[in-house]
């Protein structure tokens, strides 16, 4: 029996949600699986642990009790001064397509020139943060749907492992995976990207 019907009660047309189609980046995503120098190794390890240990110490049935944050990482991407230019040629290069708009947590929709510089699809992208013409940050946000896209992202994880000794990291999982290493690439896309 309908009973929005027998009450002569109609549903409201739903109209569909504008931008279902468009990249949402989510303030709690922001570095979580992350690209940084080799030299961050160490600290990876280290940070992993703590933060591990960290959540046992603090889970209850229902949930965490208290919050951590990532600590300063002693190499950052910046200290290395790679020219951003030659990671946007990479993952150019890769048949990932330009990331035109998004729409951020707190901020709304973004486009052209506003929108983050990042490689991906409406699912996931690679986010490449500039300060003065030297990469800041890289990260990933999102899933990969396809395997042309994990193939094209695969390819853009090893141009960056082979030419800046980079490692991925999933601060999710307390992972870290060799960007040297194509079943670690493999491994780290299957897994969090």
């Amino acid at each position: 029996m309908n009973l929005r019907k027998l009450f002569g009660l109609q549903s409201k047309d739903k109209k569909p949600y504008e931008h279902a189609d468009v990249l949402h980046l989510w303030e709690d995503d922001y570095l979580m699986i992350e690209l940084l120098p080799k030299e961050n190794l160490e600290f990876v390890k280290n940070e992993n642990k703590r933060i591990d240990e960290f959540g046992q110490e603090h889970f209850e049935v229902n949930g965490f009790t208290d919050i951590t944050i990532i600590r300063e990482k002693p190499f950052k991407t910046f200290d290395r001064q790679i020219p951003t230019s030659q990671v946007v040629q990479i993952f150019s290069e890769t048949d990932l397509h330009r990331i035109e708009k998004v729409v951020m947590q707190g901020v709304g929709l973004l486009e052209g020139d506003k929108a983050p510089l990042g490689y991906g699809s409406n699912k996931f992208a690679v986010i490449i943060e500039d300060k003065s013409g030297v990469l800041e940050n890289i990260w990933i946000t999102g899933s990969t749907e396809t395997d042309q896209e994990r193939q094209n992202l695969k390819q853009g994880l090893q141009e960056i492992g082979k030419q800046f000794e980079f490692i991925g990291i999933d601060w999710f999982k307390s992972e870290y995976y060799d960007l040297n290493d194509e079943k670690k690439i493999e491994d780290y896309i299957k897994n969090s990207c």
